[in-house]
């Protein structure tokens, strides 16, 4: 009995091997085949495209001392320098992980192409363009939420106020809601 269990385990680990084997070659392979992937999103115009879009979310440099205004600039276009390639390359095991081999290989071909290559380009031409629509889109759809809100809160006439005052960033300067 002791030799047929023996037997029995060590043909297990035989026909285990090339499939762990073909495992570690399937999952080398599309970790190879997601920084592929994400090495054609064009990093440094991803990262141009996020500077500008970021450029909102850091201090306003109108009204700056010129040399801190260049300081702050130059600080966050290194910082961004720094950090897509850094997120790009955290980026990539992730695909790897939730891609089959198929899907990335077929991305990898796409954006190998002619109409990937310019698709990826031209988002990224697109970005600035997609932050000024937002920007004119969000407010209304903001305001309609906070009606929501309100309604939901059962708020007063000078809560709702307020808060929409504050969406708007003129806090106790709006006159008060009857």
């Amino acid at each position: 009995m002791l030799r047929f269990f023996t037997g029995l385990c060590a043909a297990l680990v035989m026909m285990a091997a090339p499939l762990s084997a073909s495992a570690r070659d399937d999952a080398s392979e599309r970790l190879d085949l997601a920084y592929r992937f994400v090495a054609l999103m064009q990093v440094e115009d991803m990262a141009k495209a996020m500077e500008e879009s970021f450029a909102g979310l850091f201090p306003a440099t109108a009204g700056m001392d010129p040399g801190d205004a260049r300081a702050v600039e130059e600080t966050m276009s290194e910082m961004m320098q720094e950090y897509m390639p850094a997120l790009f390359k955290a980026m990539a095991p992730v695909y790897a992980d939730i891609f089959t081999l198929e899907e990335l290989r077929a991305l990898v071909a796409f954006y190998e192409s002619d109409v990937g290559r310019s698709m990826v380009r031209k988002s990224y031409e697109a970005a600035p363009r997609i932050g000024v629509v937002a920007q004119t889109v969000l407010p209304p759809v903001l305001e309609r939420a906070m009606d929501r809100l309100c309604d939901r809160l059962e708020c007063s006439a000078q809560e709702r106020q307020e808060m929409k005052s504050a969406l708007k960033g003129q806090v106790g300067q709006a006159a008060p809601a009857k």
